[in-house]
């Protein structure tokens, strides 16, 4: 257990930042990466309104109804910002091509933006720059929370890091005062919950863990407001966070180490292919070696998958074990994607339909993918290295290792693959994007700081 007497508690030094931040103390570069934050999850959250499990929550709401403060995305509904915040969030991660946090495994847009935007549409009087501050306020607070923790998957950082960050997020879209801030934060904390076991089961709630926790800061933020407390020390106390659910095992150094001069958030990845990021190392691997050797199916015998033990206990089990909601299991399998990768030369949002998923002859090359631990790994963290070894039935074997997996900063997406990405998207949406409705989106964020009133975005977002 991290000693944590002899200074500040580190939640209370995130929450006085979170506060006090302006939108004018912010890096152009931090604003450039938000905005491309930003336009990459209004995408993936278009894609994500047709996803399996979407409906049930949106019949939900709609059943529900009440005062129309914010807008569903891509429905052109307008209902309570919290419930919009949970579906929304939902839908901006149902696709698990949301942006990661590689070296924390974590997500931050899914529910810093879903919380941020349905409050400035509730409250309004909100613009461009209220926004761009505000949701990076909660991506430094993920980001820097989640860089701190040392165990591997057991409660989903997604989820529970999520939801403090949009918690402080929210809070400091309303203008809260520090104290404000803090409560929100020790509010959010008493309702975060998230764990690994659906991933491991196949079940569609999964994609709901940064819908919970996008819904949790705008309530914990509202009642903050409205009077309520929360646990000061709801991060280093002794049944904080890291002493409770991460067992006492974290660095807290990353937590608040110049903290406003160094922007964590600047590492988040862009995901190219809509999958577990726990399997893009060999996905990346498969389609270079596709194209490099001019791989058919038929010439392999068998293809070894190395990935390190966080990666593997999400994306290790065998494609003939998967038996639970196959989009789920599609979208976790390191098997199915390198299958998918090798014999279409490609991993888009098509291959993770029912119909495609049941093809035959990816079927029968994912039974051939052995999925193993990478040998001497042992962090419980780490997403890389990965490795591809192929087996080719002449005889001769071809592999691959990845260090850096493409979308990471260090391998970024290029700006025409970010817009392509979110055109591909937009045609996914429960009510398809016209090239118009997309372009309009574009120049909204490219030129968000400029925005007066950020509810148009929100009709920009109902299509």
């Amino acid at each position: 257990m991290t000693d944590s007497a002899k200074r500040e508690d580190a939640g209370i030094t995130l929450a006085r930042y979170a506060a006090n931040l302006r939108y004018e103390d912010l890096p152009a570069d931090v604003v450039a990466k938000v905005k491309e934050l930003i336009l990459d999850s209004f995408g993936v959250a278009l894609a994500g309104s047709t996803a399996p499990g979407i409906d049930a929550a949106v019949k939900m709401i709609r059943q529900w109804g009440g005062n129309p403060e914010a807008t569903l995305y891509g429905h052109g509904l307008k209902l309570p910002s919290s419930s919009v915040a949970m579906v929304n969030g939902a839908m901006s991660t149902a696709r698990d091509f949301d942006d990661t946090l590689d070296d924390a495994m974590l997500h931050t847009q899914p529910s810093v933006l879903p919380g941020v935007l349905a409050m400035a549409e509730a409250e309004g009087g909100r613009n461009g720059r209220d926004i761009i501050a505000a949701v990076t306020a909660g991506a430094e607070l993920i980001s820097r929370m989640g860089h701190a923790r040392r165990k591997g998957q057991e409660f989903l950082p997604t989820g529970t890091c999520g939801a403090l960050g949009t918690a402080g997020a929210v809070a400091r879209l309303l203008g809260l005062p520090f104290e404000g801030v803090l409560n929100a934060c020790g509010v959010a904390y008493s309702q975060c919950a998230a764990n690994v076991q659906p991933l491991r089961d196949g079940a569609t709630v999964k994609r709901f863990h940064a819908g919970f926790a996008a819904r949790n800061g705008v309530v914990a933020a509202t009642l903050a407001r409205n009077g309520l407390t929360g646990a000061r020390h709801f991060l280093e106390g002794p049944y904080g966070y890291y002493n409770l659910y991460e067992r006492g095992e974290y660095d807290p150094a990353p937590l608040t180490k110049d903290l406003g001069r160094y922007f964590h958030l600047k590492e988040l990845a862009l995901k190219p292919w809509p999958s577990a990021r726990d399997n893009h190392g060999i996905v990346d691997a498969a389609l270079e070696l596709a194209a490099e050797h001019d791989l058919k199916a038929e010439q392999i015998a068998s293809i070894d998958a190395y990935l390190p033990p966080n990666a593997f206990g999400v994306s290790g089990k065998p494609w003939a074990k998967a038996d639970g909601h196959p989009v789920v299991e599609a979208i976790v399998s390191g098997a199915y994607c390198v299958a998918v990768a090798v014999i279409r030369r490609g991993l888009y949002l098509e291959d993770f339909t029912e119909e495609r998923i049941a093809d035959p002859a990816v079927g029968a090359l994912a039974r051939r993918v052995n999925v193993a631990l990478f040998p001497g790994v042992t962090s419980e963290i780490a997403f890389v290295p990965q490795m591809l070894r192929v087996h080719l039935k002449s005889g001769r074997t071809i592999e691959r290792r990845i260090d850096t997996m493409k979308g990471h900063p260090g391998k970024p997406m290029s700006r025409p693959e970010v817009i392509d990405k979110f055109r591909r998207c937009g045609k996914f949406a429960a009510r398809p994007a016209s090239a118009k409705q997309l372009d309009a989106i574009i120049h909204a964020v490219d030129n968000l700081e400029a925005m007066k009133d950020v509810r148009e975005l929100g009709v920009l977002m109902a299509l």
